[in-house]
């Protein structure tokens, strides 16, 4: 049986991954958060959230898959990573669009959002990462066989 929201996870994550100049090394795009501890500058741990669904008709259903992530962007001063962490995410939406992930069976739409404002992983002045958590929802039509 086909974990559709795999599919679509990983097809997020390959896509990011392209991003090489955020993301040099594959690790950084993942779903373990303990690659954190390897030193990279920017990371995107992520987690699976909703899936709403749609009935399209008989055999198939049109589900937004909510596909969350954290966008790590290591913090130096905030005069240094802001701008870098304004352009990872930019790079993210220009990524991220509706013809980005065709090659992934059923996909029609992928929108990009976050709802949220930065966090830091510690409190106060000083933290090691900046923090937003981004949602990509990709609405994919799958059919089912009985």
């Amino acid at each position: 049986m086909t974990d559709h929201y795999s599919v679509v996870e990983a097809a997020v994550m390959t896509k990011i991954r392209t991003l090489t100049e955020f993301f040099p090394n594959a690790w950084q795009v993942n779903d373990d958060d303990t690659v954190i501890q390897r030193g990279a500058n920017t990371f995107a741990i992520f987690q699976p959230d909703a899936f709403p669904g749609t009935r399209a008709n008989g055999l198939e259903v049109d589900i937004n898959w909510t596909v969350l992530f954290d966008l790590y962007v290591r913090y130096s001063t905030r005069k240094e990573s802001l701008p870098r962490f304004k352009a990872v995410r930019s790079a993210l939406i220009n990524l991220l669009h509706p013809a980005s992930l065709n090659k992934t069976p059923g996909v029609r739409r992928v929108v990009l959002q976050a709802n949220g404002g930065l966090q830091q992983d510690l409190p106060g002045d000083n933290p090691n990462f900046i923090i937003q958590t981004m949602t990509a929802i990709v609405t994919q039509r799958v059919s089912f066989d009985f």
